[in-house]
């Protein structure tokens, strides 16, 4: 593991399949930026749905009133959707409840962010929006689900194309274990 010097001032995105570490990878690096002082400067959006027959989670983060950590109810569309029309209308839940939790970062902002599973959000939010949290924050640890896990559609398709849109724009991409790569 990189020192945290590495992550300050930059954008970096931690991207792999499900189940490759990209959560606890994430963790980590917030834990080390906390033991280092940092925690009143972190905000932590949690985007991940709670887990699903092993897929997901939330990150958990270690207890530290300093640090600002919103998360809300997100549903995994793909794992709990009956169809399309039922996967597509989770997705714009998930987009319009994480909204929300932009509104309250807007109202905390700190200097360092953390985004555990940003693709939640790009599933069917606004990319550009997206990005305008990011740039809220000076540090940007961000991590997302790109992989083969699931089956293709067009859900799959927008949010694997969001994925390296958002690839382009980082200062550094840690490639989980993924036979993507």
């Amino acid at each position: 593991m990189d020192a945290i010097e590495e992550y300050i001032d930059r954008r970096t995105l931690i991207a792999g399949d499900v189940n490759s570490g990209k959560t606890d990878r994430t963790l980590k690096i917030l834990q080390r930026f906390l033991r280092a002082g940092y925690g009143k400067n972190i905000a932590v959006l949690d985007l991940a749905p709670d887990s699903v027959r092993g897929v997901g989670g939330k990150m958990e983060p270690p207890l530290d009133e300093s640090l600002v950590y919103l998360t809300t109810s997100i549903s995994a569309p793909r794992l709990t959707g009956r169809n399309e029309n039922h996967i597509r209308q989770l997705a714009e839940n998930n987009s319009t409840a994480i909204e929300k939790l932009f509104v309250k970062l807007h109202q905390q902002k700190r200097t360092i962010l953390f985004v555990n599973d940003a693709t939640l959000y790009l599933q069917a939010g606004d990319f550009k929006r997206f990005v305008e949290i990011l740039d809220t924050a000076s540090t940007q640890i961000v991590n997302a689900y790109y992989g083969n896990t699931f089956a293709d559609s067009e859900l799959t398709q927008r949010e694997k194309k969001l994925t390296e849109d958002l690839m382009k724009i980082c200062d550094r991409i840690i490639k989980m274990s993924c036979p993507t790569f």
